[in-house]
């Protein structure tokens, strides 16, 4: 992350930003410190403490922010997944009270240890009454929920999914950011997305994406905001012993990448746009 960058040289990382044009998704984790060379990515699983973070994290970044001239946004690990249901509705209720004061857009990311951790709670706080009518939004990393549920969801061909076309359409509803990264049950990263092996899981993933950019489009949306988020270790997997990566990640977001772009063409044609 660049946080001691901007902590250190906020002038000039506005400077360099604006010279090249460039745009800012500013990542958050509420409640995460770093302590000499550790991140802790998550110190406290009590509400108050992670209210407080992120509104002192938004704080922080929308000094940053709103100087770039390209915009951006925020993009929270919110919460955290001890959370009973009313205590993660507290929470975004307060979150959406920040993100209005300060007047920046900012998406919850669907990760692993946050409130978003898998899709049947997601599911309960999209429903829930107090949050009907409120402009949330997320940023759906759908690989996280395939690890957590371990399976890549297939309604065609498993009976036990046939709840996810109906969920799926009612979460794109709120997404506005795409963390286009291919999961499989037993981990968050495929090792290559050009590996036979995992078509069927990048398939479907691939399938679930172009529905939420349909979504988008037809709320009226100008553009789709994506990732190729494939990692370094430990999403990355490694051969034993001696650590090294399987596979070349440039070579992975590369690929990922274009798989993206052939995907959005075929979606919405350069022709028809």
């Amino acid at each position: 992350g660049i946080r001691p960058f901007w902590q250190q040289s906020p002038d000039l990382l506005v400077e360099l930003l604006n010279k090249h044009g460039l745009a800012l998704v500013c990542q958050l984790h509420t409640c995460a410190v770093v302590e000499g060379s550790e991140f802790k990515y998550q110190t406290s699983s009590k509400l108050e403490d992670h209210k407080q973070s992120f509104t002192e994290l938004v704080e922080e970044t929308s000094q940053i922010l709103t100087r770039v001239k390209a915009g951006g946004f925020l993009n929270s690990h919110s919460g955290s997944d001890r959370f009973r249901l009313d205590e993660a509705v507290d929470y975004l209720l307060h979150a959406l009270e920040v993100e209005k004061r300060a007047g920046i857009k900012i998406t919850h990311e669907t990760h692993r240890q946050r409130i978003f951790f898998n899709p049947f709670q997601t599911e309960d706080l999209l429903r829930h009454p107090a949050l009907q009518g409120k402009p949330l939004k997320l940023n759906a990393d759908l690989s996280h929920w395939c690890v957590v549920c371990e399976r890549v969801f297939d309604p065609e061909n498993e009976p036990r999914d046939d709840w996810w076309p109906d969920f799926l359409n009612l979460l794109s509803q709120h997404v506005e950011f795409c963390h286009c990264r291919c999961g499989w049950a037993e981990a968050p990263q495929i090792s290559d997305p050009s590996a036979p092996e995992h078509r069927r899981d990048l398939d479907l993933h691939l399938g679930w994406w172009r529905h939420i950019w349909r979504a988008q489009h037809a709320r009226g949306g100008a553009e789709c905001w994506v990732e190729p988020e494939y990692g370094p270790p430990p999403y990355m997997p490694c051969l034993p012993h001696s650590g090294k990566p399987v596979a070349d990640l440039e070579g992975v977001v590369e690929t990922a990448k274009g798989q993206l772009e052939a995907a959005f063409e075929r979606e919405f044609p350069k022709s028809a746009q």
